[in-house]
């Protein structure tokens, strides 16, 4: 009779005291705990990321029909709601669950089920001219995906998964208008910290910071280099919060690792990379260093390929990619380490 009460729900009957196995959603596998879960998710919806990011993902108008259409790709495997939004019933273990209303994550409210397709329309206004996509530099496009990023973060149109289907929805829009869009650099703090500032107030620029930095393929590379002064000392690059210096920024920190091109400092604000030439020449030892950034991160990449080869490697028309194998490796385990966190991730979004 309990099981039959707790049909109709997104999650499986909770067991007193047991956070292992209190608010698992219910799955295709039937499988109750958290971590039983957690493992077979990443399994299943690491392979259907690639499949997108390989181009062989659901194809669209970057409407909310397309994006429902990455999520249910994504998810598939594992939920039978993969696909509809939290305002809808869809068929969970033989029954319709109830519309999501309200729903929150600490002190951040969501938009309310009622309002989920009005709030989707709205998020995704800014892409719909798709003339201004197709003329749009790297920092306009950054610009726009930055809006409706931070706008489907405060949507939530989902009951889990949110942001792996909006980080794939934002890459594929990237792709079509030729604008590489790379969140293998980004960390789950700061994604979390950048949704909650944007979703308290819609003016702040960090989004636009935050896609700055998956865009340009040189304040990448820097990235990378600070994720490996972090692995070099026995961090896990992923547990902080790491982002590129604006222009202009004026910066207090403790250097923790640089070399030729750039700088890696311990900040009040967390980890932040700054071009090696902002700095002053000589760094004091142990001690905290202030200066102003100025670089854009132009001459701040390690050694890259002759420009002749590399303008055989980079047709105009294609976007600009990464070429240094040095980072590679790293670029990859980031890769994988960022997609199995996302398991995780979406509950704190």
């Amino acid at each position: 009779m309990a099981d039959e009460q707790a049909r109709g729900s997104y999650t499986y009957p909770d067991v007193p005291g047991d956070p292992e196995r209190t608010g698992v959603l219910r799955n295709k596998f039937g499988l109750t705990t958290h971590t039983d879960l957690r493992t077979a998710e990443y399994a299943m919806t690491h392979g259907r990321q690639m499949q997108i990011a390989e181009g062989r993902g659901p194809t669209g108008n970057f409407d909310k029909e397309h994006l429902k259409a990455i999520h249910g790709f994504i998810f598939q495997d594992v939920y039978e709601w993969a696909g509809h939004t939290r305002n809808e019933s869809p068929i969970v273990d033989g029954q319709p669950v109830e519309p999501i209303g309200g729903l929150s994550k600490g002190v951040t409210s969501f938009l309310p089920g009622s309002r989920i397709e009005m709030g989707l329309d709205e998020a995704l206004k800014p892409i719909r001219d798709t003339q201004a996509l197709r003329n749009a530099t790297p920092e306009e496009f950054a610009a726009l995906a930055a809006k409706v990023l931070s706008e489907l973060n405060y949507v939530h149109p989902f009951r889990d998964g949110n942001g792996r289907a909006q980080e794939a929805f934002v890459s594929e829009l990237g792709r079509h208008y030729g604008h590489e869009v790379d969140f293998t650099v980004i960390s789950k703090p700061r994604m979390i910290e950048v949704s909650i500032e944007t979703a308290n107030d819609p003016s702040s620029p960090a989004m636009k910071h935050l896609l700055g930095d998956a865009i340009n393929p040189n304040r990448r590379e820097a990235l990378r280099a600070a994720f490996a002064d972090l692995e070099e000392l026995g961090e896990k690059p992923f547990e902080h919060n790491i982002r590129t210096a604006r222009a202009g920024e004026e910066i207090t920190g403790q250097v923790l690792g640089h070399d030729n091109p750039v700088a890696s400092l311990v900040t009040e604000q967390g980890i932040v990379v700054a071009d090696r030439a902002d700095l002053p020449e000589k760094l004091p030892d142990d001690e905290e260093v202030t200066f102003t950034a100025r670089s854009d991160f132009s001459r701040a990449t390690r050694e890259q390929p002759a420009p002749e080869t590399q303008s055989q490697l980079l047709p105009a028309t294609q976007p600009q990619q990464d070429h240094n194998p040095e980072l590679k490796a790293i670029e990859a385990k980031m890769a994988a380490q960022r997609s199995r966190e996302r398991d995780d991730d979406d509950r704190g979004r």
